[in-house]
């Protein structure tokens, strides 16, 4: 009995040092994926951090109508809910193009497109301004122009500049175009012109 007692023991010591030989060794294998995780683990905080800025930046813009509602029946809109775009904003922006066009340029959907950029990078907080006129930050190699942050009432005085009845110059024009954002505060008109 006692040697079916020692060969047990033996066994199971051989078992145990098995085990932690096994155990040992796949840990030692696991050591050098650990860190491939932890840097696994960082990419995805970082990803995490990126995706809660930009919910927390995440603004939405509702329907005139929302809004007069709103105003109608004193609801307080949440923080994310963004400030309804003026109309002065769109008669800028019509305004603009209209006297763009009375001077010989013509429109061009990719400048448009890039002025809409534009206008976008200046309601984020992207561009500088000189009193009240800034440039885009891209396509400037393949042409120019001007942003110009203003208030509502400086829009409508911008509107009724451009609406005024006087003669305009007519010029071999290029291609343009002409867009606004709205940060709350300001509205920024962009016009964008393709180098001829």
């Amino acid at each position: 009995m006692n040697s079916f007692r020692r060969v047990s023991r033996m066994s199971a010591t051989a078992a145990v040092a098995a085990t932690l030989t096994a155990a040992l060794s796949v840990s030692a294998a696991q050591a050098a994926p650990v860190n491939s995780s932890s840097a696994q683990l960082q990419d995805v905080n970082q990803l995490s951090s990126q995706a809660v800025e930009q919910v927390n930046s995440l603004e939405i813009e509702l329907p005139a109508q929302a809004y007069d509602l709103a105003k109608q029946f004193n609801v307080q809109l949440p923080g994310f809910i963004k400030k309804p775009t003026p109309a002065v904003a769109g008669e800028l922006v019509g305004a603009t193009h209209a006297h763009l066009l009375k001077q010989g340029h013509h429109e061009d959907a990719n400048a448009k497109n890039i002025a809409q950029e534009w206008a976008n990078q200046a309601a984020a907080g992207k561009v500088t301004f000189h009193d009240n006129a800034g440039d885009g930050l891209t396509h400037l190699e393949e042409g120019s122009g001007n942003i110009y942050k203003l208030t509502e009432s400086e829009a409508k005085e911008r509107v009724d500049w451009l609406n005024r009845d006087v003669p305009v110059t007519k010029t071999d024009g290029t291609g343009f175009g002409v867009a606004q954002a709205f940060d709350g505060t300001y509205v920024y008109v962009a016009e964008y012109f393709f180098n001829n």
